[in-house]
């Protein structure tokens, strides 16, 4: 996207720094008044997501505006939010470090917990455009591995997959398990 993202827990601020195609520095934008920022990740629409330690996680837009409160849209009650990513639908997933937890927050619908057993201290976390999860365990050293889509999306080199398809998240729900 052409932006690097630096959470500044110290100073309460997420920057945004514009790079060219020479990594030179375009423009620098900070976003003040956060609450302890512990990870940053960029969504689709050049926005970000930040997760607020013991608190919230934030969404703004490609603006820099606050867009919404994950905590206030969904009701939903962080212990201490650690690791934030977007899969490719756009939804954001939450590591939570103190209740040891990975939620997925859809732009529609309920938030669905995806891991809820297995980690002992969950910190960064990224999504693989297959459905795959990778949470980093500082609790185990190690980074864990989960699939939470059951079917790979629509590609016309996999004969597997068919055009009306359209991914489908964990199956019945239960927790999952690394793979």
């Amino acid at each position: 996207m052409g932006k690097i993202l630096v959470a500044d827990y110290a100073q309460g601020q997420v920057h945004s720094f514009a790079l060219d195609h020479a990594f030179k520095t375009l423009k620098v934008h900070s976003v003040p008044d956060l609450q302890g920022p512990r990870f940053v990740s960029p969504v689709p629409n050049g926005g970000f997501v930040v997760s607020e330690e013991c608190g919230d996680v934030k969404v703004f837009t490609s603006s820099h505006k606050l867009l919404c409160s994950l905590s206030s849209k969904y009701g939903h009650q962080f212990g201490n939010p650690a690791g934030v990513c977007v899969d490719r639908d756009g939804s954001i997933l939450v590591a939570d470090e103190q209740r040891r937890t990975v939620h997925l927050f859809p732009e529609d619908g309920a938030p669905l917990c995806l891991v809820s057993m297995g980690l002992r201290r969950p910190a960064g976390m990224a999504c693989s455009p297959f459905g795959h999860l990778f949470v980093a365990d500082t609790g185990e050293n190690c980074v864990k591995v989960f699939k939470y889509c059951v079917r790979p999306p629509y590609n016309p080199t996999n004969p597997g997959g068919h055009p009306n398809q359209t991914p489908r998240r964990g199956g019945r729900m239960a927790p999952l398990q690394p793979s």
